[in-house]
């Protein structure tokens, strides 16, 4: 078929409109939205898994970090196998099961929440006269102190459950039913029915943690009867609709023990109504089993001596996250026992930098402030470290290559291949020079950087073994010390060490250890000059993942801000959105989970750039090494 001119004209224009607005739709799929000038009425802390929320001014639904602050009338959803905390700012706490979503209205003084489906425990600061006001379905439940549960599935109606406190239901005839502490209200279609609990659960308490030791734990778990029930029967289940019970046992008494292995699990009584033929449950208590995270102090390490002339250095402190805390609090104390304590800071970061450390010896450690009721807060061991005055500020120490290391081409390629020495805030820039020989005799490369890291030009250079040293400059001119001399070869491919061939062949094969390496980007200087996505990439063996969390921070001079955050199945992913990317430094953090339990955490660091380093400043900059946080400032 041939177009005339009109006819390609009118088709060329409406394609260029489909064209253009799939690209509009695009990115407002993608876009990230601001808090801007609206009300922030809390903050919710995660425990597991995603959680969505959406402003009420939006239809596009985002994906929230954990310390993320709420505002009024936000709608917010979580998915399967979450858990999270809201902590709103008058002390009520709402504890978000999987599968649920409200929406929260503080406006005026009646506070509303709006509940449409799942799981939710309330619990009312008693010191608050105001009311929580509860909707769903026409149904209206007035909270006025205490701890209230409500449940809501497809398969069934709303129902209550006081476990503390005065509430108040309001009926479809307009009339007020009060709904006493032991008590529990269903809403069915012929009203409301008000009753008494059947069994009280006493132990574990709801959102109770337990950690295996190491592979599997007991749980104690206790109960009331109340008169008129009897044959209890206790029932266990990963779901909250029980749908697939593993633990279905007739118990006797009002105790009794199992243990459990890592996860997360609902746990409720049924119990025959004595004047009837009927059954009834209790109330659904969730809890959750978890290995034991290593939690300790990371840098600086023990006995670390920090050396300055005239300007206090700047020195990180930093140490492991813990997935059950959701804050930290760091005690810095110049005694052993940490008595009478100079700095004391609670953060929800796993780091924190001062400058205003005089010459001295202190002592520091971190409490991990648990998320869970009931579970103890975890502490770090005590750390020192000491601050000395010298008279010279010390020769730059090496960081990477290592030594007698190989850089390849593919690492050239990618921008791997980086020189990284510890920077030291008092030099204001430092010589490097590359030689082909150990006595620094034939230089071919030698050039002067106010950065703590540098890329040679490689191709300069070409192949071959090649020696490097660093000479530091302060600012009035004094040169420190030479460095050591590092040594690195340029290869075109590094070699692959053969496997080790166990002698005996009869022996089992081990079991790998349980490992995650980040491959891409790390340690690295990626240059996004035309590039339209940044690729993740990492690699998992020993273990086989059920999914990756993924979350990308960008570092601006001591501020570590989440930018995004994705949950894939794929050892791999692509981000398409260069929106939210700036020149700078980034780090990322890759968790790996089976079953809904964190296996495996890893974090991964690189800087981004458009031209290399010509718009970057050395406050930019921050290196991550597995023990240590590197960092210049100016």
């Amino acid at each position: 078929m041939n177009l005339d001119k009109r006819d390609r004209l009118v088709l060329f224009t409406l394609l260029s409109v489909a064209v253009l607005f799939t690209i509009l739709f695009y990115l407002d799929i993608n876009r990230k939205i601001g808090i801007g000038d609206r009300e922030v009425v809390g903050t919710i802390f995660f425990k597991n898994n995603i959680v969505q929320r959406k402003f009420e001014d939006e239809v596009i639904w985002e994906k929230l970090e954990n310390n993320s602050s709420l505002t009024n009338k936000d709608t917010i959803r979580s998915e399967a196998f979450s858990d999270a905390l809201i902590r709103l700012k008058d002390g009520t706490e709402i504890n978000i099961d999987e599968n649920s979503m409200f929406n929260l209205d503080l406006t005026g003084e009646e506070p509303n929440l709006e509940f449409t489906q799942g799981s939710l425990e309330v619990k009312k600061n008693d010191s608050q006269k105001s009311q929580l006001k509860i909707t769903s379905s026409g149904s209206e439940i007035n909270v006025d102190s205490g701890n209230v549960k409500i449940e809501r599935s497809k398969e069934r109606e709303l129902s209550l459950f006081v476990e503390k406190g005065k509430t108040t239901v309001k009926q479809k005839d307009g009339k007020s039913v009060a709904v006493d502490e032991g008590k529990k209200a269903e809403f069915k279609k012929t009203g409301i029915e008000i009753k008494k609990i059947p069994v009280v659960l006493l132990a574990p308490s709801s959102q109770k943690l337990f950690y295996a030791e190491p592979d599997d734990v007991s749980v104690h778990f206790q109960w009331k009867v109340e008169s008129g029930y009897e044959d209890p029967i206790l029932e266990i289940s990963r779901s909250p609709n029980f749908q697939m019970t593993f633990i279905n046992e007739k118990v006797e008494g009002t105790q009794t023990d199992f243990r459990l292995k890592e996860g997360t699990f609902y746990w409720r009584l049924k119990v025959k109504n004595k004047t009837g033929n009927g059954s009834e449950f209790s109330e659904i208590n969730k809890f959750f089993v978890t290995q034991l995270e290593s939690f300790q102090g990371e840098s600086p390490e023990q006995g670390t001596v920090i050396p300055f002339v005239q300007t206090y250095p700047l020195v990180t402190l930093t140490w492991t996250k813990l997935a059950t805390a959701n804050s930290y609090k760091l005690i810095v104390s110049n005694s052993p026992k940490l008595t009478n304590p100079i700095k004391q800071l609670e953060t929800t970061a796993n780091q924190i930098s001062y400058d205003d450390f005089k010459e001295g010896t202190y002592y520091w450690k971190v409490i991990g402030k648990s998320a869970f009721p009931d579970t103890k807060d975890r502490e770090s061991q005590t750390l020192s470290f000491t601050v000395k005055k010298q008279n010279n500020v010390p020769a730059p120490k090496w960081l990477r290559p290592s030594p007698n290391s190989e850089i390849s081409a593919d690492e050239i390629k990618q921008n791997q291949a980086i020189l990284i020495w510890d920077g030291n805030a008092e030099l204001k820039s430092y010589q490097l020079k590359i030689s082909k020989d150990s006595k620094m005799a034939n230089i071919v490369f030698s050039e002067e950087t106010a950065s703590n890291f540098l890329v040679p030009n490689w191709s300069q250079l070409g192949k071959g073994t090649f020696y490097a040293s660093i000479i530091g400059k302060s600012k009035e001119g004094k040169e420190t010390e030479t460095s050591a001399l590092l040594s690195f070869a340029v290869v075109d491919k590094k070699k692959i060490p053969e496997p080790e061939v166990d002698p005996n062949e009869n022996k089992p094969a081990q079991k790998l250890e349980p490992k995650l390496e980040m491959m891409s980007p790390n340690g690295t200087v990626v240059q996004m000059k035309g590039k339209s996505s940044l690729e993740f990439q990492w690699k998992v063996t020993g273990v086989t993942g059920e999914r990756y969390d993924l979350v990308l921070y960008q570092h601006t001079g001591d501020k570590k801000t989440a930018i995004y955050k994705i949950t894939t199945k794929e050892s791999k992913h692509t981000l398409k959105d260069l929106s939210i990317l700036d020149e700078g430094s980034f780090s990322w953090d890759l968790s790996v989970y089976k079953d809904s339990s964190l296996l495996l955490s890893r974090k991964g660091s690189f800087i981004l750039a458009l031209d290399q380093f010509k718009s970057l400043k050395p406050s930019d900059i921050e290196f991550i090494s597995p023990k240590r946080l590197y960092k210049e400032k100016r």
